[in-house]
């Protein structure tokens, strides 16, 4: 027993000196970083006995309103870094240890692990510029917004986009700008003039549905296709239209046909005859009220 007592005494004593003495190689958890080597046998100038490694010592060292602009030493920075600064002069309740860890190895670049946006104020938060104003895309539909990024982004995920086009201004009205050859590859669109937006009948909230019914003007069929060119001759003024393109319909035939039926206000076809059934327009007997409906769209 008193054997056991003495070598469990003789390894406490060696241990504790060991520590005392050494203490980098003996409970040291990590290379240290290359800026605090100096340090390594020091372990109490960042560290208290039961409070880990407290900011005020880190700070007492890293003055807030210097990092990035100045060393430890005082001496100016060879590139000073004024996002480094603003970043660590903005933090709220800052605790160094959070995104610091010291015994990462050498390079200073490790010692940088955990960095999270929700440590910043919300000011800052809301103004992304500060310090990515270099990261910003340089493509089209970046450089068209001048608004900050949590316009659309989050800080989570750059990917995680919710792109507003009210953001675009004036240009949200130009479609084809950004969307060039999206337009789809159907008989209605491919007739359409080039100078026919999109906003006529969609809007930036979603393609589909379009704000655009034609049947409340006239139902296509087979003998009556949706090519707009067979009956729209202007494309900018889609109100305008004509039966007369169609080889059957001739202005002569078409008023003796009606006058002789009684009708003579005739001008306006899809008045009365809102699809290709000629039986629908004689039988129906609120075509007048119909014709009133289009005259008022």
């Amino acid at each position: 027993m008193k054997r056991t007592l003495f070598f469990f005494t003789l390894t406490l004593i060696i241990g504790l000196t060991a520590l005392f003495l050494f203490p980098y190689y003996t409970i040291n958890p990590g290379v240290l970083v290359k800026g605090h080597t100096d340090l390594q046998n020091n372990c109490l100038a960042c560290h208290s006995i039961g409070s880990g490694a407290p900011t005020e010592k880190c700070i007492s060292c890293h003055k807030l309103s210097e990092i990035g602009l100045k060393k430890v030493s005082q001496a100016v920075s060879e590139k000073p870094n004024n996002k480094t600064n603003l970043l660590h002069k903005s933090i709220k309740n800052i605790n160094c240890y959070y995104c610091h860890t010291e015994h990462n190895g050498l390079s200073k670049e490790n010692a940088t692990l955990n960095f999270t946006h929700s440590i910043l104020p919300k000011q800052m938060l809301n103004n992304c510029a500060d310090c990515h104003t270099d990261k910003k895309p340089d493509n089209k539909i970046h450089n068209l917004i001048l608004n900050d990024c949590s316009n659309c982004h989050t800080t989570d995920k750059w990917e995680r986009a919710e792109f507003k086009h009210q953001l675009l201004g004036e240009k949200q009205n130009d479609c084809k700008d950004c969307h060039i050859n999206k337009t789809p590859d159907d008989e209605l669109h491919i007739g359409l003039d080039k100078t026919v937006q999109c906003l006529q009948c969609h809007n930036t909230n979603a393609w589909k549905p379009s704000t655009f019914d034609h049947s409340k003007y006239f139902r296509f069929d087979k003998n009556h296709p949706s090519d707009c060119k067979n009956c729209h001759n202007e494309q900018k003024k889609f109100k305008s239209y004509t039966c007369y393109n169609c080889h059957e319909h001739q202005p002569a035939r078409i008023s003796e046909k009606h006058i002789k039926e009684g009708i003579r206000d005739f001008s306006n076809c899809v008045k009365c005859h809102r699809s290709g059934d000629e039986d629908e327009a004689k039988g129906n007997e609120n075509r007048n009220n119909r014709g009133d409906e289009s005259d008022n769209d």
